[in-house]
């Protein structure tokens, strides 16, 4: 039995992304409405996000929202879009990073469901260079 490999960064689905792996590109799936175009669980109505397109473009490098995990709304199964990502499910970072030590990368503020207050929800945060080795 064979296993078919997929190309996380050329995929277009939510489901095929990984939280916490850098992206690069500036053009993606809608991650709230699927790449459709059109919202979930409503009777035909158009994506607010993307606008009907089914493409969002955000500025790379990105990573997937930790907070709503990618699927642009939360709480889960609902139309609400996320606060953090606005409803994208990819925000935009600056390398080099590294994993919030505040939330442990969830991106959820320890002790309660509002978006962690050091990486504003990403679950990653730009990492400190200190000092110069000669």
């Amino acid at each position: 039995m064979g296993y078919k490999t997929m190309d996380f960064k050329r995929s277009r689905t939510r489901l095929a992304r990984k939280i916490g792996e850098i992206l690069e590109g500036d053009t993606f799936g809608c991650s709230l409405c699927s790449g459709t175009g059109i919202l979930p669980r409503s009777k035909g109505i158009k994506c607010p996000v993307c606008r009907g397109a089914g493409m969002v473009s955000v500025t790379g490098p990105v990573v997937v929202c930790a907070y709503c995990k990618g699927r642009g709304e939360y709480p889960p199964r609902t139309n609400i879009t996320c606060t953090v990502c606005r409803g994208k499910g990819l925000v935009s970072i600056t390398k080099p990073i590294e994993v919030c030590a505040h939330c442990r990368g969830t991106g959820a503020e320890p002790g309660n469901k509002l978006p962690c207050l050091i990486c504003r929800g990403r679950g990653v945060v730009t990492k400190q260079i200190t000092g110069a080795v000669l």
